[in-house]
């Protein structure tokens, strides 16, 4: 009995607070129409009234394009992209319409095709259309586009994609591209190195009539400034590349107007210029450049792959190239070269090492063939003193990193000099004519291991004992008091 008098409170209580609400609401409306009808409409209100129907009219407007059929939305902006840029598109997601910053529609995965096959995938897509065509459908506009998070998986023949920006029509509009990746591709699918976009831009430069790309992107760890034009009427494109972590400012000019097509390349490396003359044919790239100091030759044939090339230079500085972080070990750690498909000789002699007064006549001999990467048969010397030849020499990808593998073997032309230079102790200076040794070095932990040591084709059991303590204390020889210690070491051992 006491629950079935609750329950009968609560609903009364309901109800009459129910009919309260009612009868506020209509005192209320009655209030605001007696009100109402006393308001005298002045000037300011009027201004007032009157941008309040601009704003609800201007947001109408601009709101028309929610009433589109999202499938024909899709339909013109595929076809509007593939007139305008040759680009062809395919949606994977729904499509969504935005106002702000501007009007705009938006989608999440698009895919890039090329040949009806994808080539790239954008993450967030948008579309920015014209403002002052929204009343039809039939009169929809494209504006600018922006490519937000795009991956691109691109072989060789696939380039034609940013080919197709740089010859399209001239447009006032832009394509912008954002926090993107390049991944460029061996025909078997390997990554070969992958190109990082943080921001870049498409768009047509009317005063000098060029299509122009500019981007700041990041390759093998190394930031660059990347701006291509396309001058259309004198039929050349001019390249600007620039990266101050290395130092180096390219500019390259190519003149297509003719079958056969030519261009000047000028590097500026470390404060030192050096201008290339080149030519594209169908088959083959060849290039040269000769100045006073340094000469430069070679010949790229593009099928199948083969780039022959040699580089001669009357000073050059070795002082970071071997560093951890530098671009040479951050390519080699990159495996370009592990590509089967890749077959070159290049050819770097030196004469005077610039930061190693010690070294000199560098003859370095890069060979790749089918993917391997080898230095076998380059030499150096030390001073006028000691020749150094590296022989079987190849790198090596496993489980533990990258290493080098080979024999390295020392022809002494002057030793008396050879035992000043290390202040090697007069007792342990004796008589030989080669020192050789197998060794593994690896880049990832800069260790060298050694083995198989010979001093004039023989072995010796006091320098083997040596060279497995060496080994086992993994230590670094790579600074000059370390290095000048192990061949003090070296020969006091061998002495006995």
């Amino acid at each position: 009995m006491t629950k079935q008098n609750f329950i009968s409170k609560k609903l009364r209580k309901l109800f009459l607070s129910t009919n309260t609400s009612i009868e506020n609401y209509f005192n209320f409306l009655k209030t605001f129409l007696h009100n109402f009808k006393k308001f005298k409409i002045n000037n300011n209100s009027k201004v007032f009234i009157a941008i309040g129907v601009i704003i609800i009219f201007v947001l109408s407007y601009f709101l028309i394009p929610t009433t589109y059929n999202k499938e024909n939305i899709k339909q013109n902006i595929k076809n509007q992209i593939l007139k305008k840029y040759n680009i062809d598109i395919k949606f994977n997601n729904k499509i969504t319409y935005a106002l702000l910053p501007r009007p705009h529609f938006t989608t999440k995965k698009l895919s890039i095709l090329r040949n009806d096959k994808p080539i790239g995938e954008v993450g967030k897509f948008k579309a920015f259309i014209s403002i002052d065509k929204l009343f039809f459908f039939k009169n929809f506009e494209l504006k600018d586009l922006v490519l937000n998070k795009s991956d691109f998986n691109i072989k060789k023949g696939d380039l034609v994609f940013f080919k197709n920006l740089l010859e399209t029509e001239a447009s006032k509009n832009k394509i912008i591209f954002e926090d993107s990746d390049i991944f460029f591709q061996s025909y078997d699918d390997e990554v070969l190195f992958i190109n990082k976009i943080k921001d870049g831009k498409f768009f047509y430069d009317s005063n000098n009539l060029e299509n122009i790309f500019v981007a700041d992107n990041e390759i093998f760890n190394i930031p660059y400034k990347l701006r291509i034009k396309n001058n259309k009427f004198n039929k050349k494109i001019y390249t600007n590349l620039q990266s101050k972590k290395i130092r180096l400012n390219l500019k390259n000019q190519i003149d297509y107007g003719n079958l056969e097509k030519n261009g000047i390349l000028d590097i500026l490396f470390i404060n030192k210029k050096t201008s290339v003359d080149y030519e594209i044919n169908k088959n083959s790239l060849s290039y040269s450049s000769e100045n006073n100091k340094n000469t430069y030759y070679g010949r790229m044939d593009f099928k199948p792959f083969y780039l022959n090339s040699s580089f001669n230079y009357d000073g050059l500085s070795f002082k970071n190239i071997l560093k951890q972080d530098s671009i040479v070990i951050d390519i080699i750690k990159s495996e370009i070269f592990n590509n089967k498909n890749l077959n070159a000789n290049l050819n770097l002699n030196v004469k005077d090492i610039i930061n190693f007064a010690e070294l000199n006549n560098l003859a370095l001999k890069i060979s790749v063939l089918e993917g391997d990467l080898s230095l076998s048969d380059s030499t150096i010397s030390w001073k006028n003193d000691v020749k150094i030849k590296l022989k079987e020499s190849i790198f090596i990808y496993g489980d533990d990193g990258i290493n080098l593998i080979g024999k390295i073997i020392l022809d002494f032309k002057n030793l008396d000099n050879f035992y000043k230079s290390f202040q090697i102790n007069k007792n342990n200076r004796k008589k030989i004519s080669s020192l050789e040794f197998d060794f593994i070095y690896n880049l990832s932990q800069k260790k060298i291991t050694l083995d198989n040591i010979q001093i004039d084709n023989a072995n010796n059991q006091s320098l083997d004992k040596f060279i497995s303590n060496f080994n086992t204390s993994r230590k670094s020889i790579f600074n000059k008091i370390t290095f000048k210690n192990f061949i003090s070491n070296f020969f006091d051992a061998y002495a006995g």
